[in-house]
């Protein structure tokens, strides 16, 4: 049988209970003829975080994406075998709200490698993408189109290139040239340009009741409107529960960041039925509070791998711990309310997706999504939900093809142990393996540095 026919005969099995019987006939051939560029992981509890299940086998890769999944290594097999001993096999992480200039950090200069450095350094962490949600938009159009281009190796890129305010509203603070509007009859218009320079979602500010100023309810509505008539989805900053509403009202896909007051009764419930994502951003939200008060946390051999000891050892300096030691019990009860208010979320189940805000004091690039996904299991989820929130539903919401599905870019992180047993040995990894390459992880952990 030749390859093609194996492989469209099989198309429709995929990872079905029948898959590895029909592989039995064709698998041989196929391996045979396309044995170039391939490699084949055998030995792996393959975590499928779609199905909250595991189950053991081999996983064969060529040209860069999933071609099937089999029992084993089959006969004559003439591509590069990785025996992975048993060890978990994990769908890439994707970051859903991202930053990614650099880390930032009180009284220290920021570690500001660039796009494409951080992109690769990423790769260390087993963040294979992310979404950038603000930046300077003609670097960000640059990036994206040298990656496609193969011109640098990296986690995948997207990107809502610039953020949608008022003028001088949030995002304009920064030094880097945003887009603002005050009219619903300007909307068209943003939404037009973003989508023609390749913006994957669109981000708006919306916070009425902030000190900055923000654009209004119908200019809202009008942005909205036209992201969804170019099949754009909305991802808005927000601060307070009243503003939660307005979102839902106007018909915004995804709201970002937690409003930090309690949860008002009706809200988990409205939210789930309107079908409004939320990504929490429980890290930029709390996490400061850790960096700062928790030694463990920038002790972490992932975190000092992710970035310069100087952005570490600025929060846990004596001047800080003495400037904001006073802080520390209205930081602590802020930080369970938060918790409290994903917690009711979830319950009532919204729709969660696992997003630091990287490039903000309390992140670090890369190391923030394990820490993201550890809190997520604090504010209630499963540790199978916080494993779908940076992977199967980070993919949906990014449109992107499932994460097992032949041809399917082949992005993994391998770990030694088990993240469905617990969350932070996501952090314990043997291997990342990103577009049907093998990471050296060495080599990108260093990227951007001096």
């Amino acid at each position: 049988m030749s390859t093609n026919k194996c492989f469209k005969s099989l198309k429709t099995l995929l990872f079905s209970s029948t898959l590895m019987l029909a592989l039995a006939g064709c698998a041989t051939d196929a391996l045979q003829a396309e044995a170039t560029d391939q490699l084949l992981l055998t030995n792996v509890n393959i975590v499928d975080t779609s199905q909250s299940a595991i189950r053991s086998g081999a996983l064969l890769i060529a040209g860069g994406v999933i071609q099937a999944e089999l029992s084993g290594a089959p006969t004559d097999f003439g591509g590069k075998i990785v025996d992975l001993k048993g060890r978990w096999l994990v769908p890439g992480l994707i970051d859903m709200h991202v930053h990614a200039f650099g880390n930032r950090a009180p009284d220290t200069p920021n570690d500001s490698p660039g796009i494409e450095a951080i992109s690769t350094r990423l790769l260390y962490a087993g963040v294979t993408g992310f979404v950038d949600l603000f930046g300077d938009e003609p670097n960000l159009m640059e990036v994206k189109e040298r990656q496609q281009a193969k011109q640098f190796f990296g986690a995948d890129v997207f990107a809502s290139l610039s953020c949608i305010t008022a003028p001088k509203g949030h995002c304009s603070e920064y030094g880097i040239p945003t887009r603002t509007l005050t009219s619903p009859e300007e909307a068209q218009q943003h939404i037009s340009a973003l989508a023609t320079n390749g913006a994957d979602v669109i981000k708006i500010v919306y916070q009425p009741s902030d000190d900055q100023p923000s654009i209004d309810k119908p200019t809202f509505k009008g942005l909205v409107s036209a992201a969804d008539a170019l099949g754009l989805s909305t991802i808005v900053h927000i601060k307070t529960w009243q503003d939660v509403r307005d979102s839902i009202e106007v018909g915004a896909t995804a709201i970002t960041h937690t409003p930090r007051a309690p949860i008002p009764r009706d809200m988990p419930a409205l939210m789930a039925s309107a079908g409004i994502t939320i990504i929490p951003t429980l890290t930029v939200e709390t996490d400061l509070t850790d960096f700062v008060f928790d030694a463990s946390v920038t002790e972490d051999p992932l975190a000092q791998a992710m970035t310069t000891t100087q952005i570490l050892g600025s929060y846990t300096s004596y001047a800080i711990q003495e400037r904001w030691q006073d802080r520390l019990p209205r930081w602590s009860a802020a930080n369970a309310q938060t918790l409290e208010n994903v917690r009711q979320m979830n319950a009532a189940g919204v729709n969660i997706l696992a997003g630091t805000d990287s490039g903000n004091w309390g992140t670090i690039q890369g190391y923030s999504l394990h820490r993201e996904m550890l809190k997520l299991t604090q504010a209630g989820l499963t540790n199978w939900q916080a494993l779908a929130a940076s992977t199967t539903k980070a993919r949906a919401f990014m449109k992107l093809a499932p994460e097992w599905q032949r041809g399917t870019p082949a992005s993994f992180i391998v770990l030694n142990s088990s993240p469905v047993e617990n969350i932070e040995n996501t952090k314990d990894i043997f291997m990342v393996i990103h577009n049907g390459v093998i990471v050296d992880r060495d080599a990108v952990r260093l990227s951007g540095r001096d």
